[in-house]
């Protein structure tokens, strides 16, 4: 019998991991047990695939945040993202961790919120078009999320960070 290609198994495997979870751990599963019964026949030791990478390449890292910014105001999932980035919700999702600290949602909470405290520090905007701007489902729900995250309800934050400015302007 032929020896058996680790560059062909290994192709398969990644292959299989672009499938949905439940399809995809049955179908590796066969993959091995085909492998490993290749092997015994062949008298070869078993192919094993290489150690599963746990980070995103830089491509994908880069992908993932272009998609959450581009979409910052519409609704986004992370299975999305993680189908544009070829891989399953899952493994995005812990690569993302690994590649950022945040998970993929909270990146996306950070991101919303940077660009609101940017928008309420820049612009003469509401902030109820603030909130609709930065992807919240309204006002409310905006406020209470800034609230929690930040310490101080976005008109405060505002209002002493306008208050900021014009004593750091005076002392120059």
């Amino acid at each position: 019998m032929n020896a058996i290609d680790p560059t062909l198994f290994n192709s398969l495997l990644a292959s299989l991991r672009a499938l949905p979870g439940s399809e995809q751990m049955l179908l590796e599963q066969v993959v091995r047990e085909l492998s490993a019964r290749l092997a015994s026949e062949s008298g070869q030791a078993e192919v094993r695939p290489p150690a599963e990478r746990v980070a995103l390449s830089p491509w994908q890292e880069r992908r993932a945040k272009e998609l959450m910014s581009s979409q910052m105001d519409k609704g986004l999932s992370i299975a999305r993202i993680a189908s544009e980035c070829s891989l399953s919700r899952s493994h995005f999702s812990r690569a993302f961790k690994k590649n950022t600290g945040l998970s993929p949602r909270d990146w996306f909470l950070q991101m919303r919120l940077d660009r609101a405290r940017g928008l309420l520090g820049e612009s003469a905007l509401t902030i109820s078009q603030i909130s609709l701007d930065c992807g919240f489902a309204d006002q409310s729900h905006f406020t209470r999320v800034f609230s929690r995250v930040v310490g101080v309800t976005p008109f405060n934050w505002r209002r002493f960070r306008a208050q900021a400015l014009v004593c750091g302007a005076e002392s120059v």
